[in-house]
């Protein structure tokens, strides 16, 4: 028995031996390097770019990781655990943090959760739960890495040259650097002035250019580089003179005079963009001072910064956006590099063709080059004029390529700008470029651009026809660019006048239609050949599946018409060819697009549809363009589809009726010649400066004014007797459509709502006159503002259904009518969930963001925690917290307490309560406090969800001495994994009626309230519905006033029944920024000068106020 106690206790000593050398190699694995912004550096198996940790074993024995913790959080150690990985003496082991969760040995170990570049401290644990090492949180910029040096047991420094996987064997930095700073910014200044450059560093050295090149240490001498502005255009001619230029790097030691160098000879426009004889203008082009500098620190260079001075005595001469763009100079005119030039293409190929006339074709030379491999860097400003200021809206390194076809032998060529995280930390352009939304977008306040399209010219005509057919349709078809002028400069010289437009790509659609841009198929027709332009093959197939099925068909079938219409979007289609008709375009170029796997029922829904360009080729009426292309008989299968559909008689009817609309609204001669005329006056102050610099055929010049203002005159009529005669249609006739009130609602007539906010309708609409089709069926439609009723129709049409269908037999004359209706429910309260919720931060209360009535609804919260709110430094930092949780949804979205807005994941965000939700005799509470005066019937409702931090919400009323759930019909409601919305009915409630200190609370319940686990309790779209105890009141406190548009660019129009006192912005933080005093019904406000922002409006009249968050673009 005593041998068998010996034995025991050897084993015991054995085993804790073990036990102790286990413990002792693991605390020789350290967190050895740790990346938390991978733009480049490696990608994963994925070909992501993830953040990444990297873990070293320092010791001279293998340790297997099994059960090791890894995570971002210390107070959840094992967040991530490891699989059985052994990590040998002496080497290296890379995990990917990208919320991946892989742990398969001998794949690529991935983490569940990702590192913040803000700042993250990473622990590593052992099994058994003692700390082994951890990584100290610090902001790491884009590709650069924190790691030890040496390795496994050294101090920690920024390595610029990170070594995933491998030892830190380069030079580190003991703390970021940082770009230089220039004493001035970038804008427009009067008098010239000393600029002087500074780092914190005191040991950087500063290298700088002035001609848009890097600035290089190694560059100081310069380099030199070929270019050619002459070419053997004609046959027998020579090739010309080879020059050379150069581009130089300084080194900062004094401060650098900036003044206006306008009257000093040109630098880049000497330069020849094409293959044509050189122009060079008259005398020296407008200039600017571009500067970009960086600092050098142990051999280590910092970003660049880039600036641009404009110093002008005159002030700012542009009433429209300029643009300022460095590059270096080699890559845009260098012969052989250059994508802005001839260069060696043409010489070759003159060498190859010596008797070859065709010279002018665009193919032959160095800018008809095309993709990534010529997307060139260059650093991008954008300057937004405000009065006699030029302001710096965006400065941003992106990728350049020339644009077009055809029009890339224009001397001043169309760009295409690319934002990648490859040139920027920023991976988007984030600015509102244009001043109109894009109609039906899915995120219709979308500001981020992948690409940014600068086409202010073409080549198959006038290019102001482009803009004015884009400019009038694309308000009501998402199918057309957005076109705004703007002033370019390359390298501080006065470059010429452009144009931005949209890029319509994958990413335009995924950005402004909220999908991924993966998910999107582009097919792109020009003319009768269609290629694929975004997708697969197999995506390739299904157009062409979708348009045979349409040409092999019988349309007149409605099962097969059904049929069609799941593949093709029949009113995109419809419009489309609407525009071309109209236009009388013989420049065919269309794209068709769709969601290659279906997600939703909106634009996601996996049907095509379309866009179309390039309008330069207009107003050839010689042709009957309705009867070419709805021949069925003649063309490619790609150009008759039109002609097949029109065989099934409600598509016939739907596009008469659709083409009806848009003569009625924007095709009208006065929407279409205000859109002529806006398009020239923008343009013409700066005309004589652009021609200085470079002449262009058929640029805005007066005679094709003249040609488009005749077309808006003209057209409409001649386009209607074109429909009439094709359809054998007898005549034309006039639909007048008026209301009892304006103020009690408007009509819908096929397509149109008649509404000021329609483009095209008059801003005092009723009576309104349309003209359409006789025989040809029409749908009215009557909306009621709340507080009205329709009651009937009269005149022409009798009857009380509010959608009615009627067939014109000749004019027509017809009112909708109203009467004053019951008290409805209406939004009273809401919370929109946005990003004006500061992120991080502990809140006590959270106001309503929209009422209805001119209170102040507010939730207050109360933490179990006492102490609450905590700092970061604090243990309970972000424990039994109230605070932003970025976790949209469109469940419960009330887009009429958000100006109407529909419903975007990109600016939604979340409130979330955290556990713990009991310490103690305390817990987490939220009371709402809901002034409900003159409210009845009133109901709480939200979206909710957790992830396990509760099960169950409880909700009571303060009745004045207690808390109490008395004729409350659901005091509780269980909640969920998955949002959902939830709705708590005070109906039965007395003392929810018209009580100005009505107060509900809410609280938690479930199996373990006082866990510490960083789950939540998520909510969002939180409101509060009620009727009005005097419907006659709300009419006056919700329906007297529209304003409209909302976004605005400039000019609000305001529409009210009741004469106004006073109207008041704020800022969001309170501050008064101006106020008006209007006179009459119906006036506009210009906030032009505002800053781009929201702001708070309140509009006080009749002893009431009325608040509307406003939106400046």
């Amino acid at each position: 028995m005593k041998t068998n106690i010996t034995l025991k206790k050897q084993v015991a000593l054995l085993v804790l031996l073990v036990f102790s050398l286990t413990i002792s190699h693991a605390q020789d694995i350290a967190i050895n390097e740790v990346m938390a912004s991978n733009n480049t550096t490696i990608s994963d198996e994925d070909g992501d770019y993830g953040d990444w940790i990297e873990l070293h074993n320092y010791g001279s024995s293998s340790v297997n990781l099994q059960g090791f913790g890894l995570t971002d959080d210390a107070t959840i150690p094992f967040k991530w655990v490891f699989p059985s990985l052994t990590l040998a003496a002496n080497s290296y082991v890379i995990i990917w943090a990208t919320d991946k969760d892989r742990t398969v040995v001998g794949e690529p170990l991935h983490t569940n959760f990702k590192i913040s570049s803000g700042g993250e401290a990473i622990t590593l644990t052992n099994a058994q739960s003692v700390l082994v090492d951890e990584s100290p949180s610090v902001a790491l910029d884009p590709d650069v890495s924190y790691g030890r040096q040496p390795d496994g047991t050294g101090p920690w420094w920024y390595f610029y040259t990170s070594t995933p996987g491998a030892s830190n064997t380069g030079t580190g930095l003991s703390e970021l650097l940082v770009p230089p700073t220039f004493s001035q910014a970038s804008g427009l200044y009067s008098n010239a002035f000393d600029l002087t450059i500074s780092h914190t560093n005191p040991n950087a050295v500063i290298v700088y250019t002035l001609d848009g090149s890097e600035p290089l240490i190694d560059n100081l001498s310069g380099t030199s580089f070929n270019y050619k502005n002459e070419y053997p255009l004609d046959v027998g001619d020579p090739l010309g003179p080879m020059l050379t230029d150069s581009y130089t790097s300084i080194i900062y030691s004094q401060a650098i005079n900036v003044y206006d160098k306008s009257l000093e000879p040109d630098q880049v426009t000497t330069k020849n963009t094409n293959q044509d004889p050189l122009y060079i203008p008259p005398s020296p082009v407008r200039k600017a001072t571009v500067i970009k500098a960086r600092a050098y620190v142990s051999g280590i260079a910092s970003k660049i910064a880039s600036e641009t001075f404009f110093v002008w005595s005159g002030g700012n001469p542009y009433n429209i956006p300029v643009l300022s763009l460095q590059i270096q100079e080699n890559l845009l005119f260098g012969y052989n590099e250059g994508i802005y030039t001839s260069g060696i293409d043409f010489d070759t190929w003159r060498l190859e063709n010596p008797n070859n006339t065709q010279s002018y074709r665009p193919e032959w030379n160095n800018y008809w080059r095309r993709g990534r491999d010529y997307e060139y860097p260059v650093n991008l400003e954008i300057f937004e004029p405000n009065g006699t200021e030029l302001n710096l809206v965006l400065s941003q390194n992106a990728g350049l390529r020339i644009h077009g076809n055809n029009s890339r032998k224009r001397a001043i060529k169309n760009l295409r700008f690319y934002a990648r995280s490859d040139y920027d930390e920023q991976s988007v352009f984030e600015h509102n470029l244009f001043d109109s939304p894009i109609p039906d977008a899915t995120v219709p306040n979308n500001n981020e651009f992948k690409r940014i399209m600068l086409r202010g010219d073409g080549s198959g005509g006038p290019v102001s026809y482009d803009v004015v057919f884009n400019r009038t349709m694309q308000p009501i078809f998402n199918g057309l660019t957005r076109v705004k002028p703007v002033i370019h400069f390359i390298n501080g010289e006065y470059w010429g006048l452009n144009a931005v437009r949209d890029r319509i790509d994958d990413h335009h659609y995924a950005l402004n239609f909220d999908l991924d841009n993966d998910n999107v198929a582009i097919v792109d027709c020009k003319g009768v050949n269609c290629e694929l332009d975004e997708g697969s093959d197999d995506d390739y197939q299904a157009y062409i599946d979708m348009r045979d099925f349409i040409i092999d068909n019988n349309m007149a079938n409605p099962t097969l018409y059904s049929q069609a219409t799941d593949m093709l979007d029949m009113a995109s289609f419809i419009d489309h060819f609407v525009l071309e008709i109209f236009a009388a375009n013989d420049s065919f170029e269309r794209a068709f697009w769709k969601a290659r796997v279906p997600v939703n029922n909106g634009y996601g829904d996996g049907k095509w549809r379309l866009s179309v360009q390039d309008f330069e080729a207009s107003l050839k009426d010689e042709t009957n363009w309705l009867e070419f292309y709805s021949d069925i008989t003649s063309g490619s299968d790609n150009n008759i589809l039109l002609g097949n559909l029109l065989e099934n008689e409600s598509f016939k009817n739907q596009f008469i009726n659709r083409f009806a609309d848009v003569l009625n609204t924007v095709f009208t001669p006065t929407y279409f010649n205000n859109a002529v005329h806006e398009t020239f006056d923008e343009i013409e102050p700066y005309l004589a400066e652009n021609t200085h610099r470079y002449p262009r055929d058929q640029f805005y010049d007066p005679s094709e004014k003249t040609n488009l203002l005749d077309w808006g005159n003209t057209r409409p009529t001649a386009q209607r007797n074109q429909i009439k005669d094709y359809f054998a249609i007898s005549n034309v006739v006039d639909v007048d459509i008026n209301v009892s009130s304006s103020e009690a609602g408007f009509v819908k007539i096929s397509t149109i709502n008649i509404d000021p906010a329609t483009p095209g309708v008059p801003e005092n609409p009723y009576p309104w006159t349309g003209k359409y089709f006789e025989g040809i069926p029409v749908t009215l439609e009557v909306t009621a503002f709340p507080g009205y009723e329709f009651s009937h129709w009269s005149g022409s049409v009798t009857g009380t259904n509010p959608i009615i269908e009627v067939t014109p037999t000749g004019n027509m004359q017809i009112q909708a009518n109203f009467v004053t209706g019951s008290a409805s429910p209406e939004v009273v309260y809401f919370w929109l969930m946005d990003g004006e919720i500061p992120n991080d931060t502990p809140l006590e209360f959270l106001d309503a963001t929209y009422a209805s009535n001119a209170l102040n609804s507010s939730i207050l919260y109360t933490s179990c925690l006492d102490g609450y709110p905590f700092t970061s430094g604090d243990p309970n930092w972000r424990k039994a917290s109230f605070e932003r949780k970025n976790s949209p949804t469109p469940l419960n979205y009330r887009p009429e307490a958000n100006n109407d807005i529909p419903y975007s994941s990109d600016m939604m965000k979340g409130i979330q309560v955290k556990q713990p939700f009991r310490a103690g005799d305390l817990e987490n509470t939220l009371e709402f406090h809901i002034p409900t005066t003159e409210l009845e019937n009133v109901k709480l409702s939200f979206a909710v969800s957790t992830d396990g931090a509760a099960q169950t919400l409880l909700v009571d009323y303060w009745d004045g001495s207690d808390w109490s759930t008395t004729n409350l019909m659901n005091p509780s409601e269980t909640i969920s994994d998955t949002f959902e919305v939830k709705l708590f009915d005070f109906s039965d409630v007395l003392l929810a009626n018209d009580n100005p200190d009505f107060t509900v609370r809410m609280r938690f319940d479930g199996t373990d309230m006082y866990a510490e686990e960083s789950k939540e309790v998520v909510f969002n779209n939180i409101a509060i519905e009620g009727e009005t105890t005097l419907s006659n009141n709300v009419i006056v406190k919700k329906e007297v006033l529209k304003v409209f548009p909302n976004p605005t660019n400039d000019m609000l129009n305001f529409k009210t029944s009741e004469p106004i006192d006073q109207i008041v912005f704020y800022n969001i933080y309170g501050q008064e920024i101006n106020n008006f005093h209007p006179e009459g019904l119906n006036f506009e406000i210009n906030i032009q000068d505002f800053s781009q922002g929201v702001y708070l409006m309140k509009v006080y009249f009749n002893e009431t106020e009325r608040t509307l968050k406003i939106i400046k673009n």
